[in-house]
């Protein structure tokens, strides 16, 4: 089985090309390839399939779990290594505007090379991640008042103590997965990695949330952490930056053009109220190579002996 190791702004993953549909990404082969000591080591796992029967407009699937073996609805930083990966290993062609199209379980995105360096190999690409989602309900969210621009979520045990409160407030959107941002002084001493788990794991997220930690520079520039739901704190989440900009352009604390530096590198996002949202950000191939057979068959379950 052939891999690429593959990062957006230092967010990894183990790409899986696979457009003849021949493996089943289980949640028992993400985890063990995700693992950073018996595994090649990622934040997820990430085969390139056809697009399903539902998304026939798309030219490849993004297949995504994360580490813990869970599926994720989208990944921005994930959707910039695949359309890297399928346009310089000419498994599929841009259309005249340099755009592939990519199905996720949260729809088909539209991705559009940025930039190429001087072999003509992808450097960057801008992603049309669609319209945010601010219905409570639909992140999913469980709200006291729906059309709150921030809403109380209640802390307990150590996350209280360190928050130095029973709540914390926080901004709620969907970008095809869930986000809860917290406004903070400064990103540098955030307690991600006590109040992360804390909101990821809170009842009021019915479906679990990625947490985002941000700090507003200007109008336009913020620094961001994000705890990634089945994961932790990543390098870089891109769908929780498109995140973060939203939440505070609600609160009229940034422009419309961003530029979001986190621990793995800054990404771009553009939003006009009422329109999708652009991502822009880098996507690097580091290595290639083939799965020995010994191990995948040690790291997977034995298969169930067949009934009698």
């Amino acid at each position: 089985m052939h891999y690429t190791l593959a990062h957006g702004t230092a967010n990894d993953f183990v790409v899986l090309p696979d457009l003849d549909d021949a493996v089943e990404l289980t949640a028992g082969l993400a985890e063990a390839l995700a693992e950073r000591r018996r595994g090649l080591g990622a934040d997820g796992v990430i085969r390139i399939g056809a697009p399903p029967p539902e998304q026939r407009d798309a030219q490849v699937f993004m297949d995504h779990r994360n580490a813990d073996g869970s599926h994720a609805e989208m990944c921005g930083n994930g959707v910039r290594v695949v359309a890297k990966h399928v346009v310089d290993h000419g498994l599929v062609s841009p259309d005249p505007d340099a755009v592939v199209r990519v199905a996720t379980r949260a729809g088909t995105k539209a991705v559009r090379v940025a930039e190429r360096d001087g072999a003509g190999r992808v450097t960057a690409v801008t992603v049309d991640m669609g319209p945010p989602e601010l219905d409570p309900a639909r992140v999913p969210f469980v709200a006291d008042d729906a059309l709150a621009v921030r809403h109380p979520v209640e802390l307990h045990g150590e996350a209280a103590a360190t928050a130095g409160s029973d709540h914390l407030d926080v901004a709620v959107v969907s970008m095809g997965n869930p986000h809860a941002v917290v406004s903070i002084a400064t990103v540098d001493t955030a307690p991600v990695g006590v109040l992360g788990p804390a909101i990821e794991a809170h009842p009021r997220f019915p479906n679990g949330v990625n947490v985002g930690f941000v700090e507003v520079v200007d109008d336009g520039h913020v620094n961001l952490r994000v705890f990634e739901r089945g994961v932790g704190e990543t390098a870089a989440c891109g769908t929780g930056a498109c995140a973060a900009v939203v939440a505070l352009q609600r609160d009229g604390q940034v422009a419309d053009r961003v530029a979001v530096a986190l621990p793995g590198g800054t990404l771009t996002i553009e939003h006009r109220p009422g329109g999708s949202v652009m991502m822009t950000g880098p996507a690097i191939e580091v290595a290639h190579g083939e799965l020995d057979p010994a191990w995948l068959a040690s790291a997977l379950p034995a298969p169930s002996p067949a009934a009698n």
